[in-house]
């Protein structure tokens, strides 16, 4: 297993269009930065209690769906053209379907984290010095921040684990790259649609209840709610691309 993530992370960093990810993401740290003094600025929202490093860490992460594209390019890529290119090579060697997937999904997960790092911290960088990092850190503070950290990461990550799953089935990068539009659908299903849809969508959808969760006084409920969903869903999604990699022959 270990030489499997060994191989992924090498394939990685000899591939061009890794470069060409980071360079995108970069760009994208412009537009969000935009946004976000846009958002804090603009009549009518509470700009003193925005205009802080720390409320652009939640804002990074609620735009999950906005900077979505670039993880489906790189699934596309790392995932969706290896699988049918080349991951039979490795089913070969006498790897098990199941380390190789895994494998594969353990080093995407982390690249992902490294890419939506980048920005993130261009975000708090910029805005901390702008406005500083927040007003007070006390304890209510700190513990809000690791809420923050922790179910902002949780739920990108399952919602990058549907996103991994459509590339192993599919094995098309173009259906990998729109795969964000199912996003955007399932909040239109969900504003738009009589109980007990919205909340089904939300749970299938983790970046919906996520977003909720990460209020700085969010109720109980919806942190409980995201936590479960994020769980449920990446496991799900793994289950599902792990047998479905078992089942399915690899030419």
């Amino acid at each position: 297993m270990s030489n499997l993530i060994r191989g992924e992370f090498y394939k990685l960093r000899k591939s061009k269009y890794f470069i060409g990810i980071i360079f995108l993401t970069l760009i994208i740290s412009y537009f969000l930065l935009r946004r976000f003094y846009a958002i804090v600025t603009s009549v009518g929202n509470p700009s003193l209690e925005l205009q802080n490093g720390m409320y652009s860490i939640e804002y990074a992460f609620e735009n999950i769906v906005g900077t979505g594209f670039i993880f489906s390019l790189f699934a596309g890529e790392f995932v969706a053209k290896d699988l049918k290119n080349n991951m039979s090579k490795s089913f070969t060697y006498g790897y098990k379907r199941s380390k190789v997937i895994l494998s594969k999904l353990i080093v995407f997960i982390i690249s992902f984290l490294f890419l939506e790092l980048i920005y993130i911290t261009i975000l708090i960088i910029h805005t901390s010095i702008a406005y500083g990092f927040y007003k007070a850190l006390n304890y209510s503070t700190i513990l809000y921040l690791i809420r923050l950290i922790v179910i902002g990461i949780m739920y990108n990550v399952a919602t990058m684990s549907i996103v991994f799953m459509i590339a192993i089935i599919t094995k098309s990068n173009v259906c990998t790259v729109i795969s964000p539009s199912l996003f955007m659908l399932a909040i239109t299903a969900a504003l738009n649609s009589k109980e007990p849809i919205p909340s089904i969508v939300s749970f299938v959808f983790p970046f919906i209840v996520g977003e909720k969760a990460l209020a700085r006084f969010a109720p109980n409920l919806d942190i409980i709610i995201s936590i479960i969903s994020s769980v449920a869903i990446f496991t799900i999604t793994t289950l599902i691309s792990l047998l479905y990699v078992k089942h399915k022959d690899i030419k």
